[in-house]
């Protein structure tokens, strides 16, 4: 059962009036108001739910933590694949009781709350004793035997890359982490927090493996097993070691390398795929806002502009390839299904990084927000997986789910109440 709509009508076009997608146009005919007060009421309803849970449940790909499936032979390649793909499409909640997957706590979802709360403090909640308590949690949660701190999943993965053992690092987990740290530390002044990202950093660039590494160009791997070349990973890291680059002067050269490989990537349209390899031939969403944000960071970190054009290039791509003119975010750049709550939560937050570059971005994270809130949330304040064209899987999904949309929510929560506007507030 979904929460009910805010408002029967949207507003309509003329005829033969064209839509730019999520334009001011569709934008529905119920005042940005009351859409605030339904984000903040969204908002501590799922705040609530995740406090209570201790912040930990179940993932999309965590199905071999069921102790019925600890054998060798689950994680061989391919019947792992099937168990994992099997499990992220069709098996809910229910089937993961039966199978007895335990709820964990994954240190990414722990990132991502963290980021949250530093945003609502920015709005003047109180927060810090939350934050401080997430701070530990990502201390007691990461990756063993690591001289510095680094963060992976709480759940063996095994995929057409590779192998990620639970716990082991990589990559998008241990940014996703310092990130927040660096939020806590510019919010509460936190310097161990800062001193916890500055490790990260010196795990990203000591431990991962340079998959391209020439004067221009840097690609960093996934985990530091692997070889991958993927773009928004590489970039992940070049927009962390941006943040972090006024405390060590290396690191911003390595992060423009970042950025030179990711832009040689992508297409004249402005897209770009999941990676160079063939296997890696897809388009999707949320992993394009992946490389706009990074490029973004990394601007503002740096005062560096030389990556504008990629960034007008591959927005405008974002913009027009991967969104139902009501608001709904599509999944790939030529499919609609499934839509995916973590295209939702990602598109909230790009329309807020992008609020100083386009006039109409504060309409277009409305518009995300009331479709997510209207289609993706269940009676109880939590939101759902995925909706396909004839069915939608209700799953909760801690990481994937709940701590995204609480992270989308509380910014744009933080964005809509900057003083000065959207068009001129400022973004860590």
């Amino acid at each position: 059962m979904t929460a009910a709509p805010f408002s029967a009508s949207l507003n309509r076009t003329t005829p033969g009036e064209s839509v730019t997608p999520t334009s001011p146009a569709v934008l529905m005919a119920g005042t940005v108001d009351e859409l605030s007060s339904a984000v903040d009421r969204s908002l501590l309803a799922l705040q609530n739910w995740v406090e209570q849970r201790d912040y930990a449940g179940h993932e999309p790909f965590d199905i071999l933590s069921s102790p019925l499936l600890r054998g060798r032979w689950s994680r061989s390649w391919p019947l792992a694949i099937v168990f994992i793909q099997f499990g992220k499409r069709f098996a809910g909640l229910r089937l993961r009781r039966w199978l007895q997957v335990p709820p964990s706590k994954n240190p990414k979802a722990v990132g991502l709350f963290l980021s949250a709360y530093c945003d609502l403090a920015r709005c003047g909640d109180d927060t810090r004793r939350a934050a401080a308590y997430l701070k530990s949690e990502l201390k007691r949660l990461r990756s063993p035997n690591e001289p510095e701190y680094c963060w992976g999943y709480d759940w063996d993965f095994v995929s057409r890359g590779g192998r990620m053992p639970a716990w082991s690092p990589n990559c998008i987990a241990t940014c996703f982490c310092a990130h927040a740290l660096l939020d806590m530390a510019e919010v509460f002044g936190d310097a161990e927090a800062r001193d916890m990202a500055q490790s990260a950093g010196r795990f990203l660039i000591t431990r991962l493996n340079r998959s391209v590494d020439t004067s221009e160009f840097l690609c960093l791997s996934y985990t530091p097993c692997d070889h991958m070349k993927v773009y928004n990973a590489s970039v992940h890291a070049g927009a962390l070691l941006a943040r972090l680059a006024p405390r060590d002067s290396e690191y911003a050269q390595i992060a423009r390398r970042t950025m030179n490989y990711l832009v040689a990537g992508q297409q004249p349209n402005g897209a770009w795929y999941y990676g160079p390899a063939l296997v890696h031939r897809w388009i999707d969403g949320f992993h394009t806002a992946y490389n706009l944000g990074a490029l973004l960071t990394y601007q503002r970190s740096t005062g560096d502009t030389t990556f504008d054009d990629a960034i007008r290039l591959g927005y405008e791509y974002y913009v027009s390839n991967f969104f139902r003119p009501d608001g709904a975010p599509k999944y790939f750049h030529n499919s609609v299904y499934p839509i995916d709550i973590h295209s939702c939560s990602q598109a909230i937050l790009t329309f807020c990084d992008f609020a100083e570059r386009d006039r109409h971005a504060r309409e277009r994270a409305f518009n995300v927000a009331r479709w997510t809130l209207e289609h993706m949330r269940g009676a109880v304040g939590t939101f759902f997986f995925q909706s396909h064209r004839f069915w939608t899987n209700r799953t909760a999904y801690m990481r994937w789910g709940q701590a995204w949309m609480l992270h989308a929510l509380a910014r744009l929560k933080r964005q809509n109440l900057c003083p000065n506007g959207w068009n001129s507030c400022e973004h860590s």
